[in-house]
């Protein structure tokens, strides 16, 4: 593995932390969708009779539970994951907190397709040895 100048590292991480703000914005933008499964969930629990249930086996009552679950955690998933991103943005600017961005990196994995790029490039780049020492991580 070649070790880069100091100064390299620096752009690299900073052109990084620029991305993980861009693509926190797009995570924050898409967590707004599943609050439609919010509203589809809250209005079957407000107004069950408005189902029409035909031979369902689930309850109205279920469904919107359901939905409404399955909107709220979607929607805390995409907001807890857009905050830690604009942290570990800051993070990786200031070249602190390395693990931080490292589990960041992790989970950005499964908001496919950029999530996934940002975060295998962003572990790429805080796995080389030159990055390492600048944050003052060794490892072993």
């Amino acid at each position: 593995m070649t070790t880069l100048p100091p100064s390299q590292d620096i752009e690299r991480l900073k052109v990084l932390a620029m991305l993980h703000y861009v693509v926190a914005g797009l995570v924050l933008a898409f967590a707004l969708l599943p609050l439609v499964f919010v509203a589809i969930g809250g209005v079957v629990l407000l107004a069950p009779e408005s189902m029409v249930s035909g031979d369902s086996e689930l309850p109205p009552f279920a469904a919107g539970l359901i939905f409404l679950a399955l909107g709220l955690a979607l929607f805390l998933y995409g907001l807890v994951l857009a905050i830690a991103l604009i942290i570990s943005g800051g993070c990786l600017r200031r070249h602190k907190h390395y693990w931080f961005s490292f589990v960041v990196a992790c989970g950005a994995l499964l908001f496919t397709p950029l999530g996934t790029v940002l975060g295998v490039a962003t572990l790429v780049v805080l796995l080389q040895e030159s990055v390492r020492e600048l944050y003052g991580v060794s490892f072993g």
